[in-house]
């Protein structure tokens, strides 16, 4: 991994615990701090997390700071019909088998907060924000602006 998106991941890192210090929630530092990087205004992206937080709804279910990355995921893809719809699965999946393997086969809120395991969801926040820009590091490009010209003009 180049020095550039060490830099990125740690930049947004550090955007999210700010976020998270305000008083948002994990999904909404995760889209909010990677806003920039996929083209969403970020009070937008703080109004279209705020439901995910606390395991989706207080559910205690899928952890926000994963779950969220299947939105951003949607965001990047390039297509808008049923076709495209295949791929951001698979690369949804493969983000939460990940997020899933480094926690020890557990993606809920309440198994990662439980009380056998004191996880932090600002550890867990930067978690997703990591996983994210790893399999996306042409979002941490010097040609990120070209590259969102480039896909702005063919998502239109």
């Amino acid at each position: 991994m180049s020095k550039d998106i060490n830099t990125e991941i740690k930049k947004a890192q550090d955007h999210a615990i700010e976020l998270r210090n305000q008083g948002y929630g994990c999904a909404q530092c995760v889209l909010m701090a990677l806003a920039d990087k996929i083209n969403l205004p970020e009070r937008q992206a703080a109004r279209m997390a705020a439901a995910f937080g606390s395991g989706f709804a207080g559910t205690g279910g899928i952890c926000g700071a994963i779950s969220i990355l299947g939105l951003a995921e949607g965001l990047l893809s390039k297509g808008y019909g049923p076709e495209d719809k295949s791929k951001v699965i698979w690369n949804t999946k493969a983000l939460f088998d990940r997020f899933n393997k480094e926690n020890g086969d557990r993606y809920l809120c309440r198994d990662l907060k439980g009380k056998e395991d004191t996880r932090k969801c600002p550890e867990l926040i930067k978690q997703g924000i990591e996983i994210f820009l790893e399999a996306h590091p042409e979002v941490c490009s010097e040609s990120k602006g070209l590259f969102s010209e480039i896909k702005r003009a063919l998502n239109s």
